[in-house]
C-alpha cells in the first residue's frame, strides 16, 4: 500500500456540490460569481462520476492515485472558498441592520460597493480552482480506460463461488464446538418448517467463512443433504445470479438462464424429492426486500421440508434483516491467545517442518497482538516463518523491521477484510477515528459534531421526503461502523442509548494506516505537511511549527504553543485540552470557518471578543474551565449553533433563547435577570435528549414556568428528578406520560420533599402500571388525584390514609375493578 495512505474524494466533491447549488441563487453573490458556481459544478459532475471508480481501484495503479491527489487538493481548496462564501453571508445576516428582514432579502441592505468587492475578490480565486479541474477534467476519460482495464482484470479472476476447497479440519483451531453447534442447530430446526437457517454473525478475520466451509464439508461427508451448494454474495445481493449459481450444483442444462422464471423453473424440478444446503457467504446487503423476495422465490418451488440455509456476516443489521424468516444467530467468537499461538506456530512449520518453535511464554506475548482473530495470526505466523532459529523471535520482536514488516502485513489484511467493504463515506468516517489517541474513550455525539463540522456528513437526495437532520444521518453512520465491527465497549445511558465506544488497538492502526495522507499525529521535530487535513498534538511547552492552512481538525492536548505564521483560517474543528495558557494564542482569533470548538480542562480567563463573530460555530464545549468567567455576551448571536455545552452557572450566555437551532443543552441555569429566565427555553422546542434544569426556586409564578413550552419539547429523553429537589413550595405537579418500557414507577425521592406542599396530583399515560406508585402515601397535603390512562387493578391499603385528599378523578382506567370504601369516604368528590 502507498506510504501516503488512501484518499477518499467522492464524499467531498457531495459537499462541494451541495454548497455550489445553494449559493448559485443568491443574488447576495454577483452574476459574474454566480455563473462561476455554476461552471464549478458542470465541471464536478463528470468528474465525480469517475472518481468512484479511481477510489476503487487506486491501489491497483500509480496513475489513478496520482490523478486522485490532485483532484483531493483541489476540491478542498473549493471547498474553502465556498466555506469563505458560507460565511460572508451569515454575516452579511447577523450584522447588516436590516436584522428583521427575510434572509433571502438580506443583501438589499448592502451597498453595490460592499457586495461587488467581495464577490471580486472570491471570483479570482474560483476562476483558478477552475481552470485546475478544467484540467483534470481532460483527463477524465484516459482515467475512465485505466480503470476499466483494472476492473477486467479483477473480473477474470476465478469467482469466490469457486473457491470451496476441502479443509483438513485438523489444520483448524478451535472451531470444533462451534461446527458441531452449528450443525445440531441445523438438524433441530430441519424439521419445523421447509425452509430453516443459521446466520454465522462474527467481526471481520474472526473465521466466519472458515467455519461454514467446515459445516458445508460435513453436511457433504455425512449425507446430510441430497445437495449442498457455495455461493459467494458480498456487495451483489441478486437473487437471480445466486439461484443460477445454485442450479450449477445440479447436474442439468439451464435452458434459459437470463430470466428469474426460467431458473425457478429447472430449479423446482431438481429439488422436486430432494434437500439442501445453501451457503451464502458474506452477506452484506441489509434490504428487506431482496432477502425476502429471494426466500419467497425458493419457499413457491420447495416441495419437501428439511432444507437449510446458512449465511455468514459480519452485520448485526445484516442479520437482524435475515431474522424476520425462520432463521437463528450465532455469534462467532474471538479465539483465545493460546488458540491464535497455535495458528502460528502451525503456519510456521507448514514452511520449515523442522524448525524450532520458541518457548510458550514468547510465543503468547506475540499472540496477544492478533486481537483473537485467526486471519492476523496467520498474517502475522507468514512473517515470521523467514526467520530460522527460534532464539531470533524474541529479539525481533523488539526490532523496528520486523515490527514494520509485521504491521503492514497485518494492516493489508486488515484492511482487505474490514475496511474494503465499506462505502466510500463511511471510510472517510472511519479514517477520521485516527485522530483520537489509541484506547481512548469516542463519545458518540462528539464524534459525529466533528464529522458534521469536517463536512464528512451528507444529506440523502430524496426531494420526496422531509430532510433528515445532519445529527440523525451521523447517528446511521456511526450504528454501521459498529455494525461492521469497527467500534467496541459501548457504553449506554439509562435508556439504551450509545453514549460512547472505543476502537480495538487493531482497529485504530488500520485507521491510521488508511489516513496516512491525512491525519497526523505531531512529534517534536518532525515537519507538518501541507497535505495534512486533522493533526492532533500531545505535549508541553513545545512549540509547534507553522501550520499550514489546509489543516481542517486541530487537537491540542497539554500546553502547546503555536507559531505565530500558522495560518488556520481553514480551520472546521479545534479542540483545547489542559491548556495552561490563561489566553488564547493570537492565531486562534481568526477562525471564520470554525464548527466545532472545544475548551476543556484549561485555565483560560477570557475569550477573545472575535469568539462571538463564529458564525458558522454549531458546536460548543466548554468544561473544566475554572477560571473562565463567563462567554462573550454576543453569543446569542450565533445562530448557527447547535449543541452547546457548559458545567458552570457563569458560562451560561445571556439570552440563550436567541439560539433557536439548538439541539443539544444539557444544562439550564434559572436566574432571576432578564435573559435567565426559565422562559429563555421556550423557543428551544428542537432540544432533544437530556436537559437538567437548575435552579427552580428562580421562577417567579406558574405563567412564568408556562412560558418555558417543556410540554412542547417531545424530542427530550429525560427532565432529571433533581429539577423537581428545590421545590420545596410546589403546589401542583403533573407528570405523564411514561416511557411504555418501565415496569414500575421509578424512585422520585423527590417527591417525598413536596409532602408538606404538594396539594394538586395528576398522573397520566402508563397502561402497564398495576399499582399506585407507593410515594404518594407521603404527600399528607394532598387535596387533589387525576388518574388517568393507567393499568390500576386496586388501590393499596395505604390510599385510605390521605386524609387531606378531597377530590379524585380517574379516567380510562380500564383495570381497575373497585375502590377501598375508606378512600371513598375521604373524597367530597368523584368522578
Amino acid at each position: 500500500m502507498a506510504e501516503t495512505g488512501l484518499i477518499f474524494i467522492t464524499s467531498l466533491i457531495e459537499e462541494a456540490l451541495s454548497k455550489t447549488t445553494s449559493f448559485a441563487a443568491r443574488p447576495v453573490f454577483s452574476p459574474a460569481l454566480q455563473e462561476l458556481f455554476a461552471n464549478l459544478a458542470q465541471l464536478l459532475t463528470p468528474i465525480q462520476a469517475v472518481a468512484v471508480g479511481a477510489e476503487e481501484m487506486q491501489e491497483s495503479d500509480p496513475a489513478l492515485r496520482l490523478w486522485l491527489q490532485k483532484l483531493n487538493d483541489a476540491v478542498y481548496d473549493a471547498v474553502d472558498l465556498l466555506d469563505e462564501c458560507g460565511y460572508h453571508v451569515l454575516l452579511m445576516e447577523v450584522e447588516t441592520p436590516s436584522l428583521k428582514r427575510k434572509r433571502d432579502q438580506v443583501h438589499t441592505s448592502f451597498s453595490p460597493s460592499n457586495v461587488d468587492s467581495f464577490s471580486m475578490e472570491m471570483a479570482e480565486k474560483f476562476k483558478m480552482i477552475n481552470e485546475s479541474l478544467a484540467e483534470i477534467r481532460k483527463e477524465v476519460d484516459f482515467i475512465n480506460l485505466i480503470i476499466q482495464f483494472r476492473k477486467q482484470k479483477l473480473a477474470t479472476a476465478r469467482p469466490c463461488s469457486e473457491m470451496v476447497y476441502l479443509l483438513d479440519s485438523s489444520e483448524v483451531v478451535g472451531r470444533e464446538d462451534d461446527v458441531s453447534k452449528i450443525v445440531n442447530l441445523l438438524n433441530e430446526q430441519r424439521s419445523q418448517c421447509p425452509i430453516s437457517g443459521i446466520s454465522i454473525v462474527g467481526v471481520a478475520g474472526v473465521g466466519k467463512t472458515t467455519v461454514a466451509r467446515l459445516v458445508y464439508m460435513k453436511a457433504e461427508e455425512e449425507k446430510l443433504y441430497d445437495v449442498v451448494a457455495w455461493v459467494c454474495v458480498s456487495e451483489d445481493f441478486n437473487g437471480q445470479r445466486i439461484l443460477g449459481e445454485m442450479l450449477e450444483y445440479f447436474e442439468t442444462s439451464i435452458v434459459n438462464p437470463n430470466t428469474i422464471d426460467a431458473l425457478l423453473q429447472d430449479l423446482a424440478k431438481e429439488l422436486e424429492d430432494r434437500t439442501f444446503l445453501l451457503v451464502l457467504d458474506d452477506v452484506r446487503d441489509k434490504d428487506l426486500n431482496n432477502w425476502i423476495v429471494f426466500c419467497s422465490s425458493l419457499s413457491k418451488i420447495v416441495k419437501t421440508s428439511g432444507n437449510s440455509i446458512v449465511l455468514t456476516t459480519r452485520s448485526e443489521h445484516a442479520a437482524s434483516v435475515t431474522e424476520k424468516l425462520p432463521m437463528c444467530r450465532y455469534g462467532l467468537q474471538r479465539l483465545s491467545d493460546d488458540e491464535c499461538w497455535m495458528i502460528i506456530k502451525k503456519v510456521v512449520l507448514s514452511s520449515f517442518a523442522k524448525k524450532l518453535i520458541p518457548s510458550d511464554p514468547i510465543g503468547l506475548s506475540i499472540a496477544k497482538q492478533c486481537g483473537g482473530l485467526p486471519l492476523i495470526a496467520t498474517a502475522i505466523g507468514g512473517t515470521l516463518s523467514s526467520h530460522i532459529e527460534a532464539d531470533e523471535w524474541l529479539a525481533i520482536t523488539k526490532n523496528e523491521e520486523w515490527k514494520l514488516e509485521y504491521r503492514n502485513e497485518v494492516l493489508s489484511a486488515l484492511k482487505r477484510s474490514f475496511f474494503n467493504c465499506l462505502p466510500s463515506h463511511l471510510k472517510k468516517c472511519f479514517s477520521y477515528c485516527s485522530i483520537f489517541p489509541k484506547c481512548s474513550e469516542i463519545r458518540k455525539d462528539d464524534l459525529i459534531q466533528l464529522w458534521m463540522a469536517g463536512g464528512l456528513i451528507h444529506q440523502q437526495s430524496n426531494e420526496s421526503q422531509m430532510p433528515m437532520p445532519m445529527e440523525s444521518i451521523g447517528h446511521l453512520y456511526f450504528n454501521e461502523l459498529l455494525s461492521n465491527s469497527l467500534f467496541q465497549e459501548v457504553k449506554r445511558d439509562t435508556f439504551g442509548n450509545i453514549e460512547s465506544c472505543k476502537m480495538h488497538d487493531l482497529v485504530h492502526d488500520l485507521a491510521l494506516f488508511v489516513s496516512k495522507g491525512e491525519t497526523f499525529i505531531w512529534e517534536i521535530g518532525s515537519k507538518i505537511n501541507s497535505n495534512f487535513r486533522n493533526l492532533r498534538v500531545q505535549n508541553d511547552g513545545e512549540v509547534l511549527p507553522a501550520i499550514p492552512r489546509g489543516v481542517h481538525s486541530l487537537f491540542l492536548e497539554g500546553d502547546v504553543c503555536i507559531s505565530m505564521e500558522s495560518d488556520l483560517k481553514s480551520l472546521r474543528s479545534l479542540k483545547i485540552v489542559g491548556a495552561k495558557t490563561e489566553v488564547l494564542p493570537a492565531s486562534l482569533e481568526n477562525l471564520q470557518q470554525l464548527k466545532y470548538l472545544e475548551i476543556s480542562g484549561s485555565k483560560i480567563t477570557a475569550l477573545p471578543a472575535s469568539f462571538s463573530k463564529l458564525y458558522m460555530l454549531q458546536t460548543l464545549k466548554v468544561i473544566r474551565c475554572n477560571h473562565l468567567q463567563k462567554l462573550p455576551d454576543d453569543t446569542s448571536k450565533l445562530d448557527s449553533l447547535r449543541h452547546l455545552y457548559f458545567d458552570n452557572e457563569r458560562l451560561m450566555p445571556k439570552g440563550i433563547g436567541h439560539l433557536t437551532s439548538l439541539i443539544t443543552l444539557p444544562l439550564f441555569f434559572v436566574g432571576k435577570e432578564k435573559g435567565f429566565r426559565i422562559e429563555e427555553l421556550g423557543c428551544l422546542n428542537q432540544l432533544r435528549g437530556k436537559l437538567k434544569i437548575v435552579n427552580l426556586n428562580c421562577v417567579r409564578s406558574k405563567s412564568e414556568a408556562t412560558r418555558a413550552r417543556l410540554s412542547e419539547k417531545t424530542e427530550l429523553d429525560d427532565i432529571p428528578e433533581a429539577c423537581l429537589g428545590s421545590l420545596t413550595s410546589m403546589k401542583e405537579l403533573g407528570m405523564g406520560p411514561f416511557c411504555s418500557a418501565l415496569e414500575e414507577f421509578p424512585g422520585l425521592t423527590s417527591i417525598d420533599r413536596l409532602h408538606a406542599s404538594l396539594e394538586v396530583l395528576k398522573l397520566y399515560g402508563w397502561p402497564k402500571l398495576k399499582s399506585l406508585p407507593y410515594q404518594l402515601q407521603y404527600l399528607t397535603s394532598l387535596k387533589k388525584l387525576h388518574i388517568q390512562k393507567f393499568g390500576v387493578e386496586a388501590f393499596p391499603k395505604w390510599f385510605g390514609d390521605l386524609s387531606s385528599l378531597a377530590s379524585l378523578r380517574i379516567n380510562q382506567c380500564f383495570e381497575l375493578k373497585s375502590i377501598p370504601e375508606k378512600s371513598i369516604g375521604t373524597c367530597a368528590q368523584m368522578d
